[in-house]
């Protein structure tokens, strides 16, 4: 039967707290042990996953891009590619539910002149537009939307210059100049878009190959 406490003389009760301390040490080094093995077996597991699915996508990538070079010639030799497009095209299925997109995707850069050029435009826009002309309003703050990237879109952007003369503001103006003066190709590259028709809707759905989408 264990003693009372008052019954154990000072060397006994600091052997036991010694032992227990040991204990709690060795029980913490097991736990920090467990924890760390997690840590690496799960980052590991992690990136072997993601280098297998990034072969995949190198593969979908290679094999999708060689399909559709193909099918853009055949699209040519019977007249359907436009000349504005750039070599880009557009399918959709026969049965309307899947469609294909090709297009050339200008990859570009904005110097700090884009920023004042924003501000600017959404000033004009709420002091004057907006009051006056909603839908001219949506459409504009629209094309003022920045991608998943938190970039401005070069499209977009450009569908303000012809629209230049719409305005007399000098806010309005001054915005689409700076724009022009700010932007810069960086680079070029031909974008693969995929789609199914909901069924419900009937509208088109992206099929997302960007795991940030999920």
């Amino acid at each position: 039967m264990d003693k009372a406490l008052d019954q154990y003389t000072a060397e006994e009760l600091q052997a036991m707290l010694y032992h227990k301390q040991k204990e709690a040490k060795e029980q913490a080094r097991k736990e920090r042990e467990e924890y760390e093995k997690y840590i690496n077996d799960t980052t590991s597991d992690i990136v072997k996953d993601a280098l297998e699915l990034n072969g995949l996508m190198r593969v979908f990538f290679d094999s999708t891009t060689t399909k559709l070079s193909n099918m853009r010639d055949k699209l040519n030799t019977y007249g359907e590619i436009k000349s504005t497009s750039k070599g880009g095209f557009h399918r959709v299925s026969k049965d309307g539910k899947h469609k294909i997109v090709y297009r050339y995707s200008t990859i570009c850069a904005w110097d700090e002149r884009a920023e004042k050029a924003e501000g600017l435009l959404r000033e004009f826009l709420t002091d004057f537009v907006k009051k006056r002309d909603i839908k001219m309003y949506n459409v504009v703050s629209a094309l003022l939307e920045r991608n998943k990237e938190g970039n401005l879109e070069y499209s977009r952007i450009q569908s303000l210059y012809s629209q230049e003369n719409e305005f007399d503001d000098p806010r309005w103006r001054e915005a689409i100049r700076l724009f022009k003066e700010s932007f810069r190709p960086v680079d070029s590259k031909m974008r693969i878009e995929v789609y199914q028709r909901n069924e419900t809707s009937g509208k088109w759905e992206p099929i997302s190959l960007n795991l940030s989408n999920f």
